[in-house]
């Protein structure tokens, strides 16, 4: 009995060591790891799980994309995408894409890398699908091909150049349309539903790339709008106004006022400050003469009007002598 209490005191935390070892899953890279999956092509759904998970700091991207396709061998443009990573700490993933209302396909890949485009209706991703031969995920072959109408979008892009050197994109779906048009805007994706548009602004000094879901492509730089612009351009609005400034005299310092010099002509503003009063000029010639002429200037004059009085007396007789009778 005390062996059989011995061996089982041995024997118990073995068992219990084991179960341990059994809970804990060895890890994997994400280069072996292999993964499981679903697929709904349809409603453009798909579900993948690492079988075991990925060691730390490892991880593994999935994508999901779906396409527009014509009839026949017309290619596929793309029209939703979804991207997903499994890591060490997150072992099963969702991704959804809209799927179009017309001939479309959709994929489930490994790896996160996919096709704006591609010429044929079939997967061009071989043995990444998921579900395909060479293929780590198992699951069903995760390609769609679907739908009873040609896909029609109907696309258009104008651009519209500023004098500024800008210049827009205005994209639009015509209301004639069937499905989205997709447009890839240097390689971003836009989506419009029939009858919508959107503007987008190109970069000034630079192209504007533009690729559209019917396989067209448009770039787009800046050049002078068919109307012309006004070559009389505002002065730019940070620029301060210039006043009109009279030129100072070389000899005087802009801080120190200099009086104007008095003017010749007569006005009935009063005198300058520091400058004398003009003479008036309604002083009489006595006056005058008392200033500017000296004592013998004056006899002198006296003189000779006395002489001239005298002559003047003397004719008056002989004339008088000449008229009486002898």
């Amino acid at each position: 009995m005390l062996a059989l209490a011995a061996a089982t005191a041995v024997t118990a935390p073995g068992a219990g060591t084991a179960s341990a070892v059994s809970a804990a899953e060895p890890c994997t890279s994400a280069a072996s790891a292999t993964f499981r999956h679903t697929f709904s092509g349809i409603s453009g759904k798909t579900t993948i799980s690492s079988v075991r998970p990925l060691c730390a700091g490892q991880k593994q991207a999935f994508a999901l994309v779906a396409y527009t396709a014509g009839s026949g061998n017309r290619g596929q443009f793309v029209y939703s995408t979804d991207r997903k990573t499994i890591t060490s700490t997150n072992r099963t993933v969702n991704l959804d894409v809209v799927v179009p209302p017309c001939r479309a396909t959709v994929d489930a890949v490994l790896g996160a890398e996919l096709l704006d485009e591609a010429a044929t209706p079939e997967s061009p991703y071989g043995s990444r699908t998921l579900g395909a031969p060479g293929s780590r995920s198992a699951g069903p072959l995760a390609h769609y091909r679907g739908g009873s109408v040609d896909c029609a979008p109907a696309p258009t892009v104008t651009f519209v150049n500023a004098c500024d050197g800008t210049f827009t994109a205005t994209l639009a779906n015509a209301t004639s349309a069937n499905v989205s048009a997709v447009f890839l805007v240097s390689g971003r994706l836009t989506r419009l539903a029939p009858g919508r548009s959107t503007r987008v602004d190109g970069p000034r000094g630079g192209s504007l790339t533009i690729r559209d879901s019917n396989f067209t492509s448009y770039v787009g730089t800046w050049r002078p709008p068919a109307s012309g612009c006004d070559s009389a351009a505002p002065p730019p609005p940070s620029a301060p106004a210039v006043l009109p400034t009279t030129p100072l005299s070389a000899t005087t310092s802009p801080s120190a006022p200099v009086p104007s010099a008095p003017s010749t002509v007569t006005t009935m503003d009063p005198p300058a400050v520091g400058y004398p009063a003009p003479e008036d000029t309604s002083e009489s010639l006595v006056a005058v003469a008392k200033k500017n002429m000296s004592i013998g200037s004056v006899i002198a004059i006296a003189f000779g009007l006395v002489l001239i009085g005298g002559g003047i007396i003397l004719l008056v007789r002989v004339l008088r002598s000449l008229r009486e009778p002898s």
